[in-house]
């Protein structure tokens, strides 16, 4: 059984519409964007097929333009099945679990690498990076999830790097707990590079679902893209991993607004 959900206008065929209507009334774009108060970039790229607009935003302009058309000629329905959305929910309540015990590996890393011992034994710190790799594993099987409904390719192949690199690493902390804090700092400079590296990318791809999505997609892409940057920095890993807490919320609320939907 499959569940009605989001619709997405049709692109290019919408843009190409707009830019008729647009030559037919004798206007430029930016005679339209007076009109209807809505960027000239943003008028160029629907009308070059280069972005989803919202359902709002083409009303407006239709408005501005003074036409009306049937918009479900130009839409696409966007739907999810009840597994997709047992598979959200699942990704939302192992991100609440990975925040949590993200946190406890973060404080249990930091203190190991400034006081150069362990606050736990090694059994208890596997346990922590152990549940800690499952529950990021299922958590970003949602973004996955929605990687394949939306066929966003980059979002897919990022979001599986993410998670093979995530949990290699994760497994390798654990070999390095009685090695040297020389071994183990060279070690978290290489980790720091290639998250912040990976973070950019995929907080780059979930911007490109802002239109489809909406503003929390956008705000957790930016954040996803600062954070990166601050941690491939090295010097300033102090502010990304600030940063991580926010963005990690935002990502549990934005599978979880989606898994409502």
């Amino acid at each position: 059984m499959r569940n009605k959900n989001l619709l997405t206008m049709k692109q290019p065929d919408l843009g190409k519409k707009i830019l008729e209507l647009r030559k037919q009334k004798g206007l430029t774009q930016e005679e339209l964007v007076e009109k209807c108060n809505i960027n000239v970039r943003t008028i160029q790229r629907i009308e070059a097929g280069e972005t989803m607009p919202r359902s709002f935003t083409i009303k407006t302009i239709l408005q501005a333009l003074d036409v009306t058309i049937n918009l479900e000629e130009f839409t696409n329905e966007v739907v999810f099945t009840n597994q997709d959305k047992k598979r959200l929910n699942l990704a939302w309540i192992c991100g609440i679990i990975y925040f949590v015990f993200g946190f406890i590996e973060t404080i249990a890393d930091i203190y190991q690498f400034t006081k150069d011992e362990s606050i736990f034994n090694v059994a208890i710190y596997t346990s922590i990076k152990v549940v800690s790799s499952v529950a990021f594993v299922l958590f970003f099987m949602g973004f996955l999830r929605i990687a394949k409904i939306y066929a966003h390719k980059l979002l897919e192949i990022v979001v599986y790097v993410f998670m093979i690199v995530f949990v290699l690493f994760e497994f390798y902390d654990i070999f390095l707990i009685n090695f040297s804090e020389e071994t183990i700092a060279i070690s978290l400079v290489a980790e720091l590079l290639v998250f912040g590296a990976i973070q950019i990318i995929f907080g780059m791809s979930l911007l490109q679902l802002k239109d489809k999505l909406g503003v929390l997609v956008q705000i957790g892409g930016v954040l996803e893209i600062v954070t990166g940057a601050f941690l491939a920095t090295v010097v300033l890993v102090s502010l990304g991993l600030l940063l991580l807490i926010p963005t990690v919320i935002i990502e549990i609320i934005i599978i979880y607004k989606i898994a409502r939907k």
